[in-house]
């Protein structure tokens, strides 16, 4: 029976939460999935990439950089 459980584990479908952060610079706005979120910190993903951007909360909205770009996102 322990076989069952773990094959019925195995076929759970995972759904991202999903955001979207603005390039400060240009404007350009791109959709994310959330890897973590707190009161503090979000950390995302561009979707159809594999670029990670780090940012951390200042006055209700998280603020990060990536490759000397400054990125904003509300979280939501």
């Amino acid at each position: 029976m322990g076989h069952r459980f773990e094959s019925c584990r195995a076929h759970q479908i995972f759904l991202m939460r999903k955001t979207t952060i603005k390039n400060i610079q240009t404007g350009i706005i791109k959709n994310c999935d959330i890897l973590k979120k707190n009161d503090d910190f979000l950390e995302v993903v561009i979707e159809n990439t594999t670029i990670k951007v780090s940012l951390k909360k200042k006055n209700n909205i998280y603020v990060g950089r990536y490759k000397e770009m400054e990125f904003i996102s509300s979280g939501n």
